[in-house]
């Protein structure tokens, strides 16, 4: 058999996607503002420019839109975006739900990239799953504790009404 027999293949955006309201860009602003205001006070001044980075970033990642790109499971390993991740570098697998799309992580053992995200739609899924039965275990890892507290802090301080 071929190394470069393909099990399943399709095309999806690069990343999760979610259209963002003014609410959510007027809320990440102002809790950038409030946080360089208070540490403006206390001269922290190179954590200020840390806030307003990752200000800049949830802006620049909300308003592109993420271009379409190539995912292909072959005899050899998974090829996304033209870069082959070979199954001896990859770990485990499972499937997620981010907003209104289900996306496959696929866990590396280098640390960069670390984690494969493959944006899936119902039609494709269970020829995915399939191609990948037998290659990966399917196993969700436990939350860690900054997860766990992402998701609290997620719900505590929503950036914008559902």
């Amino acid at each position: 058999m071929s190394d470069n027999k393909i099990l399943a293949e399709w095309s999806s955006p690069a990343r999760p996607y979610k259209e963002r309201t003014r609410e959510f860009y007027t809320t990440i602003l102002s809790i950038a503002f409030l946080l360089g205001v208070i540490l403006l006070l206390l001269k922290e001044f190179l954590l200020i420019g840390v806030i307003m980075a990752f200000a800049f970033l949830s802006y620049v990642l909300a308003t592109h839109k993420p271009d379409n790109v190539t995912h292909q499971i072959t005899e050899a390993g998974i090829v996304t975006d033209n870069k082959l991740y070979k199954w001896e570098e990859l770990t485990q697998y499972w499937v997620t739900k981010q907003w209104d799309q289900e996306v496959i992580m696929v866990k590396t053992i280098k640390t960069i990239p670390g984690l494969l995200v493959m944006v899936i739609n119902s039609s494709h899924k269970a020829t995915i799953l399939k191609a990948l039965e037998g290659k990966l275990l399917e196993e969700k890892p436990a939350d860690s504790f900054v997860d766990k507290a992402s998701r609290w802090l997620g719900d505590k301080i929503p950036l914008e009404s559902k």
